[in-house]
């Protein structure tokens, strides 16, 4: 458990100081650099990136960590998984390739209605899905050597401050936009770059013959695990992504621009969740090919114990800044406080489900992800159809949290029939009622005189009252661990 405290602390520094740049970005620079559509635009393109890459990784990104364990043993067994972790990505990259020429017509058809940009810029889908297949596929890798840490903080700092730059040397008309475009591009394709270069310097950048020496009952175990991972992943992304697609083709690329930042706002909140995951997963796969499900369960309850406590800090402090944040925007972007409400309310439970989806997607019971992630698919393709016509922005948000409930409760049901087990405890309930009261509380805090006034002391109570509460009540021992630990550490250097 010490390997996953440690870096998960370590992701979740990565992760803020990731916001701070993300902040930056995406309020401060983005909607008063770019127009709405150019924005939009970039947002349409990552989406169809993101489903894209899925499709095309053929599942060998979570076959890496589920399969991780049975080649760890000899260097040699590490460096089959590695050839096929470039192999496999590169002919799923052939095919996208057939596919999207087969069908360039029909897709810029169905988004140029609205959004005529898109048409014009359609090709940078190419070195984007290149770019982030190889990156997704080798931090897989990376992950199940149980370094979480590396391919984080390429992601969440160095695009980020890649990104500022870029944007800087357009905003001072260096560059036009089909350059800034094509450094859009750029940018993503130094990420897998990145990480080739650290697997050289680990000594770990090596191949031995795939399939040499693999046992066939081996081989048709992962290939049946790649499908339903692929198809049930597909389902996930799609669902990531449908409502940005579905906006930018039932309304404009404005829309989705204001949905993007909205979105970006209350996925703040889901930010712990990914740092813990992304190191609980590969641990996970290894306790349930030991079967050790009293451990499972220590892990399951502490891990959305812990997402609650900080999603929940995330969301009340998020609503409590509600005013600061929009009048930070330009005015087209004003209509989004229930936006980012929503979205992060369906943030929220999403987190104090746990790791529900990595125990079914880890475990024998595999092939339940691919169907409820179906019906998932359906659900959010059918909501965001009736809601966004009448309401736009807000009912894509509706859609995303109405979908993301009914599949998380579902999961959850499953878990707790086939595995005798549920991540929740009393205390989970006190934390949301400490928080609701921290919010309450942050009503009756007048406007403190500019911004960064406001934001501090606002913030700066809430986050004083709710942890104390944590701490006083003993609600979680990690949080209690986590503050003594830091205490030491302030107390050790003072006295330097």
């Amino acid at each position: 458990m010490g390997v996953i405290i440690r870096q998960s602390i370590q992701n979740t520094i990565i992760s803020y100081v990731g916001i701070v740049l993300g902040f930056i970005t995406t309020i401060l620079m983005f909607p008063h650099i770019l127009e709405p559509g150019q924005y939009g635009l970039t947002r349409l393109l990552i989406s169809l990136t993101m489903v894209s890459t899925q499709f095309a990784h053929f599942g060998m990104k979570n076959v890496i960590i589920r399969y991780f364990p049975y080649f760890q043993q000899t260097e040699r067994s590490r460096y089959k998984l590695l050839a096929l972790t470039f192999l496999v990505p590169l002919l799923g990259f052939l095919l996208f390739l057939v596919l999207f020429f087969l069908f360039q017509d029909l897709l810029i058809q169905y988004f140029s209605d609205r959004s005529t940009l898109f048409s014009d810029y359609n090709l940078y889908l190419l070195p984007l899905v290149f770019a982030v297949l190889f990156f997704e596929v080798l931090n897989s890798y990376v992950r199940a050597l149980q370094d979480s840490v590396t391919g984080s903080f390429i992601q969440e700092v160095g695009l980020r401050l890649l990104t500022i730059v870029l944007l800087g040397i357009y905003y001072y008309g260096l560059i036009d936009f089909p350059l800034f475009m094509a450094g859009f591009a750029l940018i993503y394709g130094l990420q897998p770059i990145f990480l080739v270069g650290h697997l050289i310097v680990q000594g770990e950048l090596s191949f031995s013959k795939p399939l040499k020496n693999i046992s066939a009952r081996l081989l048709k175990g992962m290939g049946v695990y790649a499908v339903f991972s692929l198809l049930g992943g597909l389902a996930t992304m799609l669902v990531g992504n449908i409502d940005i697609l579905m906006l930018s083709a039932l309304k404009d690329l404005e829309n989705t621009a204001v949905y993007a930042i909205a979105f970006y706002v209350g996925s703040v909140i889901a930010v712990p969740q990914r740092s813990i995951s992304k190191i609980a997963l590969p641990v996970l796969a290894g306790l349930l090919r030991d079967k050790n499900y009293d451990e499972i369960d220590r892990l399951y309850k502490r891990t959305s114990l812990n997402q609650i406590i900080a999603g929940s800090l995330l969301f009340v402090g998020i609503w409590a800044n509600m005013h600061n944040l929009i009048d930070l925007l330009p005015p087209e972007y004003s209509g989004l406080k229930w936006v980012v409400i929503v979205v992060g309310a369906a943030k929220l439970f999403n987190m104090a489900t746990g790791i529900n989806g990595g125990i079914i997607l880890n475990s024998r019971f595999y092939r339940f992800d691919l169907y409820s992630n179906i019906f998932l698919v359906l659900l959010t393709i059918l909501t965001n159809y009736l809601l966004i016509p009448p309401y736009g922005i807000l009912g894509a948000a509706m859609a995303t949290a109405l979908s993301l409930f009914l599949y998380n409760s579902i999961k959850l049901i499953f878990v707790w029939i086939k595995f005798s087990m549920q991540p929740f405890r009393w205390n989970a309930l006190a934390v949301l009622l400490i928080a609701g009261g921290c919010l309450l509380l942050s009503f009756e805090i007048p406007y403190l005189y500019n911004f960064v006034v406001d934001v501090t002391v606002r913030s700066g109570i809430m986050a004083a009252v709710f942890l104390a509460l944590i701490l006083i009540f003993g609600l979680s021992d990690d949080v209690k661990n986590l503050v003594q630990e830091s205490l030491r550490r302030i107390r050790t250097f003072m006295k330097r």
